[in-house]
């Protein structure tokens, strides 16, 4: 049901084979286990949701990654492009504190930190 599922495990277990079947090393769950613990510091949670919501990898959340954000939690039907338009510019706008056009990973967990209920969402549910 996570529509970020696929981030999830291209972040934690970027490991393929050459059939591309996804295999990953202990420490690869540990790391999926630690990031996801109700334990783990706030920031370092905000590290793991940076990475995995910088979509093409170049270590900035700009326009492009945070279309995808939209579209995937919107299922891509309920917004036009210029209403996404209008939220990445409040978005930016709010986050982006260096005015580069894109969301630095300082940045990002600078905002997402402040935000009460991060921590919680950002673990697993057993």
């Amino acid at each position: 049901v996570n529509p970020f599922v696929d981030r999830l495990y291209d972040v934690f277990f970027p490991k393929r084979d050459q059939n591309g079947e996804i295999y990953f090393s202990f420490e690869d769950m540990l790391d999926i286990c630690s990031a996801l613990s109700p334990q783990c510091p706030d920031k370092v949670k905000a590290m793991w949701a940076f990475k995995i919501f910088d979509f093409n990898n170049d270590n900035y959340i700009g326009e492009d990654d945070l279309l995808i954000i939209i579209d995937r939690l919107t299922l891509k039907k309920q917004l036009s492009y210029s209403e996404k338009k209008k939220i990445i510019e409040i978005i930016l706008k709010e986050v982006d504190l260096g005015k580069s056009g894109d969301i630095s990973s300082r940045e990002f967990v600078h905002a997402i930190t402040k935000m009460p209920d991060f921590t919680t969402c950002f673990q697993l549910k057993v």
